[in-house]
């Protein structure tokens, strides 16, 4: 009778923990995936700093409607018509962004650098990583897929995210000429932007804020500070990602790239107190990368942490953060 007992109670737990691990799975990944354009900033380059600016795939009097329907463009319900058909991915992907000429009027064959938003973010929020680069290089923001103005409705950790930005790129090439390419990523966009960087060699410089080095130690970290175990919780996310999508959020892990980020100059930037990606593993890559050959650079930001604004690198360091990119890409770019 003792016996039956336990084994009623151990055959309990173990469909409790099963039932525990799906439900954290099955939850985890569908935040991962649905949620990657939650921001709902909808502002403008001429709203955020009065900067002129061209619409990319999409007519820009459609902006002015976002005035219109959104009595706080900051929260905004209506985030306009989704993007045509000049920039489209190699999988029917419609994208959507800025393209911000440079303040000096250098012209449009001068140094460009794209910029590439982090998840719940999209190109009304990334574009303050550009402020420092405005009077003196071309800028592109872009609404990544599932984001505002881009079609497709999944988010996949950068691991199709590389192919919008490889299609903003083409688009960029033959429109614009820029002379010389840099690219810009925080956090999802910082993945996105090795992912793709490691085989084009249009990139000529690449700089990565609040990166995480492989995708699973973010996951670890957001399943511990929600209250759960980091395992078997992540392999559960990662397996629910897997389902709905058919991808591996593991496949274009930046530790992974290290050896073909060789021919590239490379900043990190990264906050102190970063609880998402840890800074330990920040220096980490910065080793391993200095190791394989790498030219790469390191600034940290103290006291930084990963989420809200105000807790970024960006505005922790702004005056500071600003410098570390503009003179990054002024020597790889301008001075190349």
């Amino acid at each position: 009778m003792v016996r039956r007992l336990i084994l009623s109670v151990l055959a309990l737990s173990v469909v409790a923990a099963v039932g525990y691990t799906g439900y954290v799975g099955w939850e985890g990944s569908r935040q991962l995936v649905d949620g990657g354009g939650s921001n709902p900033d909808c502002r403008t380059p001429d709203e955020l700093f009065g900067w002129t600016y061209e619409a990319i795939n999409y007519d820009i009097a459609d902006d002015a409607l976002l005035k219109t329907r959104n009595p706080d463009q900051k929260h905004c319900t209506y985030t306009g018509t989704i993007a045509g058909d000049d920039v489209v991915t190699d999988d029917g992907i419609h994208i959507g962004g800025w393209y911000v000429a440079a303040a000096d009027g250098a012209g449009p064959t001068a140094p460009t650098v794209v910029l590439v938003h982090g998840f719940g973010g999209n190109k009304t929020s990334i574009l303050e990583y550009g402020e420092g680069l405005h009077d003196t290089l071309n800028l592109v923001a872009f609404d990544m897929r599932n984001t505002q103005r881009s079609s497709g409705d999944q988010t996949t950790g950068g691991v199709l995210e590389q192919k919008d930005l490889r299609a903003i790129i083409d688009w960029l090439e033959p429109t614009k000429h820029p002379s010389h390419l840099g690219v810009l990523g925080n956090s999802l966009g910082a993945g996105t932007a090795v992912a793709e960087s490691r085989n084009d060699p249009r990139v000529e410089a690449l700089a990565l804020d609040s990166m995480h080095t492989r995708f699973r130690y973010q996951v670890e970290q957001r399943l511990q500070h929600a209250g759960h175990p980091a395992y078997p919780g992540t392999w559960a996310v990662f397996l629910g990602v897997r389902i709905r999508t058919g991808i591996d959020l593991g496949s274009i892990d930046a530790q992974d790239a290290i050896p073909e980020l060789t021919r590239v100059p490379v900043l990190l930037s990264h906050g102190t107190a970063d609880t998402e990606d840890l800074p330990a593993r920040t220096q980490s890559f910065y080793e391993d990368a200095l190791a394989a050959g790498v030219e790469i650079e390191l600034h940290w930001c103290p006291g930084a942490g990963h989420t809200a604004p105000a807790g970024m690198p960006v505005w922790v360091c702004r005056d500071d953060f600003a410098a570390w990119m503009l003179n990054f890409f002024t020597r790889n770019l301008v001075g190349a």
